[in-house]
């Protein structure tokens, strides 16, 4: 079974809004052993987006689409749908129903042009909409199963679990499809590619591939069999050849993120943490929270980015800053010892640094980023020179560096 995604809309091609909907699908569709070929992004321009269409029909046995159906002239999906089909527009009382229903449990008036969210390819089936008033609609165009679905990511997801997996199942011909990720940090995505190049050759089962994010290394294998039984043992096979070539990089293992691995942690344990924060600017604390029931856990944060803050709100003695600077370990130290005191927490970590375009220096380059740990019983630091690849970069590496001392840390935690 052959799955592609076609992401639609003007405002994908012009850069004004990141498709995130293809690799959602693509990932869900992998998940059932629906092998996902190609990913198409059109904008609302009527005869390229029936090209697009047409095409991913001819090549796919099953296309999920998402985007264009708005209620504004702009949202053109559903007419060119119908057209390639060779079929009128329908009006479809049922889901003009639903779509009255969502005005008044949200208490909005009806606007009329909404009525053209109702129209439908004259042979689709309409997928209802639980969250949102577009509905989606299934149609088969060349021997392929055509999934139409809204852009809004919110509703995209709802749709997709509810309608579109479980036809997609139905239809059979499926692959049972298992991925294991290893999480890798350290490494650049040369040296790491050297490193498993042996395992990464075209057509090998389970595929090998690497992906990179803000430092963080994915080593995502993906094996396919005739049992998802047979697939789990071939990731788990190639997982343990791989881990011995990783060694220190290694720093977790699943499809869990690494907040939500930091956090089980501190839950499982009990423990407690506060975040004091300079070059990372709260992006500990705030990805901690991105996570729910974090609040088990987390008890607070401070960004202290300038010298003074770090006085008033960590208690860093001026003395310290005066003679090692902000960007220094005896500075982590005390930011994330004031951290601690403040907030009552078990555990308090520091970050530091200089994120660069400007600040660095010979002695201190940017990248340079200090961290602290500070727990009952004392506290250690750090350093770390993150390569100068751009403010972000080195932002997002010091947060991963976070995540690796929480994960490695052998007491408490």
């Amino acid at each position: 079974m052959i799955a592609e995604v076609v992401a639609i809309g003007d405002e994908l091609l012009h850069g004004s809004l990141l498709d995130s909907n293809s690799s959602h699908i693509a990932g869900e569709l992998e998940r059932i052993g629906c092998v996902v070929g190609r990913f198409t992004v059109v904008g609302d321009e009527p005869d390229d987006l029936r090209a697009a269409l047409a095409d991913a029909c001819r090549r796919a046995d099953v296309v999920v689409a998402t985007g264009g159906l708005g209620p504004t002239l702009d949202d053109r999906t559903r007419d060119v749908a119908a057209a390639l089909g060779g079929q009128p527009l329908r009006f479809d009382e049922r889901s003009w129903q639903q779509i009255l229903a969502w005005f008044e449990r949200h208490g909005r008036s009806v606007p009329a042009s909404n009525r053209r969210q109702a129209e439908l390819p004259a042979a689709a089936s309409a997928l209802p909409n639980a969250v949102g008033t577009a509905p989606g609609f299934r149609l088969t165009v060349h021997d392929a199963e055509l999934f139409v679905l809204p852009g809004v990511p919110r509703e995209m997801a709802v749709m997709l679990r509810d309608h579109v997996l479980p036809a997609v199942t139905a239809l059979g011909g499926l692959t049972p499809t298992v991925q294991h990720c290893l999480r890798v940090l350290g490494p650049s995505e040369a040296l790491l590619g050297e490193r498993l190049g042996d395992y990464m050759h075209p057509g090998r089962n389970p595929a090998v591939g690497v992906t990179a994010a803000g430092g963080l290394l994915t080593v995502r294998i993906v094996a396919r069999s005739a049992s998802v039984a047979g697939a789990r043992a071939l990731c788990a096979e190639t997982a343990a050849e791989l881990r011995p070539l990783l060694g220190d990089w290694l720093l977790a293992e699943g499809d869990a993120e690494l907040p939500e691995l930091v956090l089980d942690r501190l839950r499982q344990s009990g423990t407690t943490i506060a975040f004091a924060e300079s070059c990372t600017g709260g992006l500990c604390a705030a990805r901690l929270t991105d996570v729910a029931g974090s609040s088990a856990a987390l008890l607070g944060g401070v960004v202290a980015y300038s010298n003074a803050a770090k006085e008033r709100l960590l208690g860093v003695p001026r003395r310290l800053l005066d003679q090692h600077g902000a960007v220094s370990e005896p500075v982590a130290q005390a930011m994330a010892t004031g951290g601690r005191d403040r907030f009552g927490a078990d555990l308090a970590v520091a970050t530091t640094g200089i994120a660069g375009p400007g600040g660095g220096s010979a002695h201190k380059p940017v990248g340079t980023v200090c961290f602290a740990l500070a727990r009952d019983g004392g506290s250690k630091a750090w350093t770390v020179q993150i390569p100068a690849l751009g403010r972000a970069f080195v932002r997002d590496r010091a947060v991963f560096e976070v995540w690796r001392a929480l994960l490695t840390e052998p007491k408490g935690v």
